[in-house]
């Protein structure tokens, strides 16, 4: 296979394409997955079908996508040298990533504000760790690797300028290119990703869209893919010349790694991490494999079928950078357009990536490929001529902006329409009402120690044992059995500690990490913030009588605001009539971001005198379902050591 230098390659263009609207498919699935809510968006329709589509495209795309990034980075250095590569890449892809990533936030935001009403713009503050980037990730992640090529290279020239380094690193890719290329190559990824602590095996390689410092399974995954591509095009003729006759063989390994992968992961999304042991260190080798087979077999098909010349492949390369930079506010405005549309699953998927490519398609031919926008892009300014026949249109490329801001205001109206709510009770003085409460919850002084055992549902398709052990004043032992593996969490009177099997495979205890630690430290008061509150530094004030709608029914209450010693706060619904706690409000830091929820207690019982809920519900607001912790028992005043709460 021979091919000049100054002459496209049509096929690897076709393929890049692909992997880049490849993600328009693979975001469009997520608002339909199974199982606990994961995306901004949740349909009424949910798709097992679809769920095995974005498994399939999350393995197949990126490792090709970084492949190829390398093969074509090295050809901009080869064709413009030192001072131009970096003058083409920043303007190529950071001047867009600058450009497009406020753009990009400010819909994510939006649509936050109608699926979770106040939680965009309420977070405390960007960090290196909790940069958020959304899906320009790549871009990000694209900038440190040109910045690493760069760098090897000048060291490699500088070391080996006789050349026989580089003459043996081409004879070692002729060596690894052959039917064990995609073995080979796998063995240092799975290595990342089995090293990785939790890993939540269903989504393969962690995708580094938060944080200045991509983390190192995805560095290690994308960087050795970037490097092949960089060493790849050295030889390009006849290496490609072999992908290219292999195409069947890495099809038929790609697609058994994908089966098995999903054999032992199952076909719907599963949100917990696995613990290391022999089970996370298979479906690491197996996922690696189907990486590379993904990746070598899709180049070896676009070079087999798609590398004569053709307009219409030609326009869809040329649009893919656009469409993927400005789908995703499209996307999310037209999953929230038709999440509630009483359709079968595969109308409306059709109808969004139908309507969204369509869309995309028709801004980048008014508004991109003739300006300085497409020049940007895609280097030059192209022709504005439609290859073949498209449906025509005069849509601005703020459509996807109008369309939220427009269902924003309409799902929120029904607030505003509510119906004529029952009357508030009279307003009471604080400590009338605290004394009422306790009245009402029974003698809980008289509890030292208790044992709460209980089940968790709406994180895992499967229910979540859990088992807390507490005793006066703040002691406390959690055991959390997950994937078959046990999570020890406790606080031994001063420090919190926690033995991870997801996180470390020695079984040792570490500090409560601390994006979870405030929450543990208000876990482990044995009252709750309405009792005994000075004493703990907790600040009560009363918030007046209300009427809020506790499980969709409008209930009269009295508000208690709640000021813990560290600045957080909450609110508690106190019923008119029982006294109980039947509604707190209350946000809290979720994913790097501050996010209201609501707890709701229910479903109060005696036990030994004292009234205890036996259903919690906790739920970000407008989130389709909440997180239920059921009671399967509780115990009081069980003979427990203090030794039990010790850090191991």
């Amino acid at each position: 296979m021979t091919h000049h230098p100054d002459t496209r390659w049509h096929g690897l263009d076709a393929v890049r394409g692909l992997a880049l609207v490849a993600g328009v498919v693979l975001h469009a699935t997520m608002a339909y997955l199974p199982g606990p809510p994961l995306w901004l968006v949740t349909d009424v329709a949910r798709s097992t079908t679809l769920s095995v589509a974005f498994f399939t495209i999350h393995m197949a795309r990126m490792t090709v996508f970084f492949l190829l990034a390398g093969f074509f980075g090295r050809l901009v250095f080869q064709r413009m040298g030192w001072a131009g590569f970096v003058r083409n890449r920043l303007i190529r892809i950071g001047v867009p990533l600058v450009l497009a990533w406020p753009f990009v936030l400010g819909a994510i935001g939006a649509v936050l504000d109608v699926t979770m009403p106040g939680a965009s713009g309420s977070g405390g503050g960007l960090s290196a760790a909790t940069f958020p980037f959304a899906h320009l990730w790549f871009l990000y992640v694209l900038l440190w690797l040109y910045a690493g090529g760069l760098a090897a290279r000048a060291l490699v020239v500088a070391l080996d300028r006789a050349g026989r380094v580089r003459g043996t690193v081409d004879g070692m890719m002729r060596t690894l290119f052959g039917p064990w290329a995609p073995l080979v190559l796998a063995i240092p990824v799975a290595w990342a990703l089995n090293a990785h602590p939790y890993w939540i095996l269903w989504f393969g390689v962690p995708t580094p869209d938060t944080g200045l410092v991509p983390q190192r399974a995805s560095l290690v995954a994308y960087g050795i893919a970037f490097g092949i591509g960089w060493l790849l095009h050295r030889q390009a003729g006849e290496l490609l010349a072999r992908l290219e006759r292999r195409w069947m063989l890495h099809l038929t390994l790609a697609l058994a790694m994908t089966v098995a992968c999903l054999a032992l992961a199952g076909m719907k999304p599963l949100l917990m991490p696995i613990p290391f042991g022999p089970r996370k260190l298979h479906f690491a080798v197996l996922y690696a494999i189907g990486l590379w087979g993904w990746a070598f077999a899709l180049i070896g098909l676009g070079l087999r079928f798609l590398s004569a010349p053709s307009p219409r492949r030609r326009y869809l390369a040329d649009a893919s950078y656009w469409i993927y930079l400005a789908h995703l506010p499209l996307v999310l405005g037209l999953q929230l357009l038709m999440r509630e549309w009483p359709l079968p699953w595969p109308v409306k998927f059709a109808l969004l990536v139908g309507v969204a490519m369509a869309l995309l398609l028709v801004t980048y031919h008014w508004l991109v490929r003739a300006t300085l926008l497409g020049v940007l892009l895609n280097g030059r300014r192209h022709p504005r001529v439609w290859p073949t026949t498209f449906t025509t249109s005069t849509t601005s490329p703020t459509t996807g902006t109008i369309i939220m801001k427009s269902l924003a205001l309409l799902l929120l109206l029904p607030t505003t329409l509510a119906a004529q709510a029952p009357t508030a009770p009279a307003p009471m003085a604080l400590p009338a009402l605290l004394a009422r409460y306790a009245e009402a919850i029974g003698p809980i002084a008289s509890v030292q120690t208790r044992r709460i055992t209980m089940r968790v549902s709406g994180i895992l398709p499967d229910e979540i044992p859990v088992v807390a052990e507490a005793m006066r004043p703040n002691l406390l032992r959690k055991s959390v059995t997950l994937m078959g593996a046990v999570q020890l969490t406790g606080m031994d009177g001063t420090r919190p500690w926690r033995v991870d099997p997801f996180a470390s495979a020695r079984g040792t205890a570490t500090d409560v990490p601390a994006a979870e630690l405030e929450d543990f430290l208000e876990e482990t008061d044995f009252d709750g913030p309405l009792l005994n509150a000075a004493a703990k530094g907790i600040v009560l004030s009363y918030a007046g009588p209300k009427v809020v709608r506790v499980a969709g029914v409008q209930t009269p209450v009295h508000a208690v605001g709640v000021r813990w010693p560290n600045g957080r706060t909450a609110t508690v619904h106190l019923d008119a009539r029982s006294y109980l706690e039947v509604l707190r409000t209350q946000r809290r830091p979720v994913m790097g971001s501050e996010i209201a929820m609501t707890v709701t207690p229910s479903d109060y019982r005696l036990v030994q005198g004292v009234r205890v809920p036996f259903l919690m519900e906790i739920a970000p607001e407008g989130a389709p379902q909440p997180i239920r912790l059921r009671l399967d028992k509780v115990e009081f005043n069980l003979p427990m050591e203090r030794r039990l709460f010790r850090r191991p």
